[in-house]
């Protein structure tokens, strides 16, 4: 389990027969991060995965978890004094009643009507990248859609520049890799640029940072810190879950021999990324949760104080869940996963995520129905203790 978080090089598939295989072993699995910080790693099924997402006493709050954190790299002697931005006091990183308050800024956005209003956009930002693909010829579908794709519809909604966002995507890449010589610096500079579009005078004021700036309608707002987590959560997770979701279903599709089906039956096209979001998960884990008090996961307790990274991927592909779980199908009676999370922190944009890879997939396959994928075998992933990505998507579209 442990070279999945800490290293070593994968290609798709093998991070699920090491959770597959850690979940048979167990449900707790130590593990050592790369900034030396230990956590524990849950791999259960799906119903014991879902109430610990739910269960109050595993906290999000962010206090409690950069104060475990720090301790932790204090002991190893470390001089690091900040965490990156993902671990700011955002909805994310709060219980309720705190969490509630911070979700009633954003969830406006995200509601289902309000996806739906996105759609026309959706589709004719997808059209437009589509244009541009070389025909007959080998591309990268990661660099030339699946990353440039969500980012558009997530700079478009939330304010971000254009000619920033390639810079601000960078930034995320360093950020979430696994080097934390490199990592900190790159959230300091995140967090700089956010500082400086949130506080300057050409925010567009009807973005979604525009709204969060102001107070709602019962005088409450932000604080600098809440607002500035607010920022590098909407961006992070509302672009870079929803590009590694795209390569994961296109290569799902290919993989699988799927395309020229989905090609010849678009209504196809959201039952593969449900199948993908259960048995491929670009979430490997949830973010980080730490006990308040001792915890029994599946017979096993957990001290309190203690971290925790709840695994997606082993619970999408329970046995007990589902039948043949380890096989990718798209005729299953029930499609249940935990990719999305479950209680209160249930993924704000899951809408809005499914809208963008399903329009992707329709799109390309009713262009290219002919596409191919043209890598020699499997292609790597790039992976950290919350993510596992395709580096590249090497395919070959044909009309």
């Amino acid at each position: 389990m442990s070279n999945l978080l800490t290293g070593g090089d994968l290609r798709a598939r093998d991070h699920h027969r090491i959770e597959d295989d850690a979940r048979a072993q167990g449900p707790l699995h130590g593990v050592t991060l790369p900034n030396g910080v230990q956590v524990q790693v849950v791999t259960a099924g799906l119903d014991v995965t879902r109430k610990l997402l739910a269960d109050r006493r595993l906290s999000k709050d962010s206090d409690a978890l950069q104060r475990e954190i720090k301790r932790q790299l204090a002991e190893l002697g470390s001089t690091q004094t900040e965490l990156a931005g993902l671990f700011g006091p955002s909805m994310l990183n709060s219980d309720n009643p705190k969490h509630a308050r911070l979700r009633a800024f954003a969830v406006k956005a995200f509601t289902g009507q309000a996806v739906e209003q996105l759609a026309p956009r959706i589709e004719e930002i997808t059209a437009e990248l589509i244009d541009g693909l070389p025909v007959g010829e080998e591309i990268d579908l990661v660099d030339a859609l699946a990353v440039p794709m969500p980012l558009h519809i997530i700079g478009e909604l939330l304010g971000v520049p254009e000619g920033d966002r390639p810079r601000v995507r960078t930034l995320i890449e360093t950020m979430m890799s696994m080097d934390p010589e490199v990592s900190q610096p790159a959230s300091d500079e995140l967090g700089q640029y956010f500082f400086s579009l949130l506080s300057g005078d050409t925010l567009d004021e009807s973005s979604l940072f525009g709204a969060l700036t102001k107070a709602d309608d019962d005088g409450d707002r932000l604080s600098h810190d809440e607002l500035m987590a607010m920022a590098f959560l909407l961006v992070i997770a509302g672009h870079e879950t929803s590009a590694s979701l795209i390569a994961n279903v296109v290569h799902d599709a290919l993989d699988n021999e799927l395309w020229e089906k989905v090609a010849a039956d678009p209504e196809l096209a959201p039952v593969l990324v449900e199948e993908t979001l259960r048995h491929n998960s670009p979430v490997r884990s949830a973010t980080h949760r730490i006990t308040t008090e001792p915890v029994e996961i599946d017979g096993v307790t957990v001290p309190g104080n203690t971290l925790l990274l709840i695994n997606l991927g082993s619970a999408g592909r329970c046995p007990v869940a589902h039948e043949d779980a380890a096989q990718y199908r798209i005729d299953r009676a029930t499609t249940g996963h935990a990719t999305f999370g479950h209680g209160p922190h249930y993924c704000l944009g899951s809408a809005l995520a499914r809208l963008e890879v399903e329009t992707v997939l329709r799109q390309l396959t009713a262009r290219f129905p002919r596409a191919t994928y043209s890598g020699d075998e499997q292609p790597e992933v790039t992976h950290n203790d919350i993510m596992a990505s395709l580096k590249t998507l090497p395919v070959v579209l044909r009309r």
